[in-house]
């Protein structure tokens, strides 16, 4: 869905004055959608506390790459492209290919298989990114959908960092395995998307 260019600016100005610092950990990563600092922010006609789990996913996503953009300015630009979904009360589509693109990151979707063997097998790179989008209410498929960035043994120890996994989370959780993720988000058996993100390398 696309918005008036005053609502954009509107909301893009409201959300420069947020204090994202507040509410991000040493490494300037965000969690915690739900806390003061972040759930009044705009988006679209809705607020990131109750839906921009995707803005946040991206943010992370681009932090940890190396490439940081500011939450209110990957806002805007979601808001501008039409990915948010009835105006942003369902947040937004998790198809974020070509936002990733223009910020110079590719993403690819990987199955779940895939990722359980190359880590078992020690190829998985140290530090490599994924947004994983799942379900988290069986009832409630229209509001159930979240999308969170993922870090793949950032100290080279094994195991998963997991940012903004819940609202209310003041830093990242550590998961021993990706089924450890991936267990509560399940609806008609399960649904799940994962997306492996990189930085492009003619990105600039």
């Amino acid at each position: 869905m696309f918005f008036s260019s005053e609502r954009i600016r509107k909301n893009y100005e409201s959300n420069r004055l947020a204090d994202t610092g507040a509410a991000a950990d040493r490494r300037g990563l965000l969690n915690g959608q739900g806390r003061p600092m972040l759930s009044g922010m705009r988006f679209g006609r809705s607020d990131v506390g109750r839906a921009g789990c995707e803005s946040i996913a991206v943010y992370n996503a681009m932090l940890l790459l190396g490439r940081p953009r500011p939450l209110a300015e990957i806002i805007r630009d979601m808001e501008k492209g039409g990915y948010l979904r009835f105006g942003g009360r369902l947040g937004a589509t998790p198809y974020l290919q070509r936002l990733l693109r223009r910020y110079g990151a590719s993403a690819r979707f990987v199955l779940p298989a895939r990722l359980r063997r190359e880590a078992g097998e020690g190829v998985l790179p140290p530090g490599a990114v994924f947004l994983m989008v799942i379900w988290n209410r069986f009832a409630l498929p229209h509001k159930g959908l979240h999308t969170f960035a993922v870090e793949y043994s950032p100290d080279g120890t094994g195991g998963w960092m997991v940012y903004n996994r819940f609202n209310s989370d003041s830093a990242g959780r550590r998961y021993d395995t990706l089924d450890g993720i991936l267990k509560n988000g399940r609806y008609n058996g399960a649904f799940f998307m994962i997306w492996r993100v990189e930085r492009r390398k003619d990105g600039q």
